[in-house]
Parts: structure tokens; C-alpha cells; sequence
């Protein structure tokens, strides 16, 4: 099943860091940890054919009205050798250096994701988000009928666009204390969070998948803060 082989990669990633050594593996968890520990890691199929990259295409990918596609093309302009859109340009500080693996972009004008105004948008793995104010965000979770995923570690909400294969529109907290999560530390309550990241993820998976995954977010997180904290009392 689909959402075991992701529990598995993340119970994995233990004996990976043990490996690797405490300061080259707590640059890579932080790519793992939250939102990506509510997600299952799954292989982006290739794009079939050349989507269009304009503000009005990333709007209907933020929105979950895109595709795979439209966001593996994105992705591959904006990081690899294609020419990056001309209206996209790469902020040197997004406001959250604890967040590794998030790249944000200034709009050279604003588009309107779910009728509100943003000149600005992140990508994170299969993400792709704006960040509002709580007051903004918290009205497109009510109009969009997103639920609370059930953990406690982190806030994140969540409605499947297609409940057998997604995409998935959802808001989660940043993410910049997930290091702090990893070595015991209390989780945030929700009322603390001022901004949240709101947008789509295109992650091939089903609704069933994402919650037998976010059941076990906690247990997850709890076995590799005590595998962690064992390794790091060993003598050097």
C-alpha cells in the first residue's frame, strides 16, 4: 500500500541519519518532517505535453483547477536549465530560514487566488502556496470546506478535490520549528499560528492514504526524537 511505503521511507530516515552524521541529517529532515509527513512521497508521472507558464496558469495550479503537469513544468523552469518566466522573481529571504526546501517568488503584478490580491508564491515539494494573514486564510478554509487533519503537531487542514487520487487543496502552518518538534518540543496551538500557507498539493494519493498517513504523523515524529536523542547522547 501506497501509505505504508511512506511511513516506511520516513521510519527510515533514522538509521539514514546515522549515517549521514547529526548536522548533514538535520538539514535533510527538515525537508521531510511537516507539511511533507502528511504526504505521501510518490514519483511525478512526466508531463505529456508543453503547459502553458503564465500568471494565469500558476493561479489555476494554486487554486487546484491545474494539473501535475503545470507544476512539474514550473518546477522544472524555475530550478533546472529552462529559462525562468520573466514575471517570477526569487526572494533571498521568504521570512522562514527554518523551512528548508521552501522557494518563494515575487509576481511582477498580483493575481487573485481565491479572489484575494498576492504578489507572492512558494513552492515545497508537490506544494504550491501563498502565505496570508490568519484572518484571509481562515475564510478560504471555511469557503473551500477544508477539515482539521487530525494530528496535534502541527496545523494543517485539507480537501480533496478527487477523494481517490487528489489533488488536494489544504493550509498548514510554516513550518520553522520542525527541528524543535524532532527534539521533544510542544507543539504550537493553533491560535498562535498568524499566517498560514494556503494552495494545492498534487501528490497522486488518495484521501484514505493521506489520513492513514496523518494518523500516524505523531507516532512518526515520537520514534525519531527518541532515535535522535539516543544517537546524539553516543560518544563521538
Amino acid at each position: 500500500m501506497r501509505g505504508q511505503v511512506a511511513v516506511n521511507d520516513l521510519k527510515g530516515g533514522v538509521g539514514h541519519m546515522i549515517r549521514l552524521g547529526r548536522h548533514e541529517y538535520m538539514a535533510e529532515f527538515q525537508l521531510r518532517i511537516i507539511p511533507a509527513i502528511l504526504m505521501l512521497l510518490l514519483a511525478a508521472p512526466a508531463a505529456a505535453a508543453e503547459p502553458e507558464l503564465s500568471p494565469e496558469a500558476l493561479q489555476r495550479t494554486i487554486e487546484c483547477r491545474g494539473d501535475l503537469a503545470t507544476l512539474s513544468a514550473f518546477g522544472e523552469a524555475l530550478f533546472s536549465s529552462k529559462q525562468r518566466p520573466a514575471w517570477l522573481k526569487p526572494l533571498s529571504d521568504n521570512g522562514h530560514p527554518g523551512m528548508l526546501g521552501l522557494w518563494t517568488y515575487r509576481l511582477a503584478r498580483p493575481i487573485k487566488v481565491f479572489g484575494r490580491d498576492v504578489d507572492t508564491v512558494s513552492f515545497l515539494s508537490q506544494w504550491v502556496v501563498v502565505e496570508l494573514p490568519r484572518d484571509t486564510a481562515d475564510a478560504i478554509i471555511r469557503d473551500q470546506k477544508m477539515e482539521r487533519a487530525p494530528i496535534r503537531i502541527a496545523e494543517q487542514y485539507y480537501h480533496f478535490i478527487d477523494d481517490a487520487e487528489g489533488p488536494m487543496l489544504g493550509a498548514f502552518t510554516p513550518t520553522d520549528n520542525a527541528l524543535e518538534l524532532l527534539l521533544g518540543g510542544d507543539a504550537k496551538p493553533d491560535a498562535a499560528n498568524r499566517t498560514l500557507f494556503v494552495g494545492c498539493n498534487y501528490t497522486p494519493a488518495s484521501k484514505a492514504e493521506f489520513l492513514a498517513v496523518a494518523a500516524q504523523a505523531e507516532a512518526i515524529v515520537g520514534g525519531s526524537a527518541k532515535a535522535l536523542d539516543e544517537t546524539l547522547k553516543k560518544p563521538q
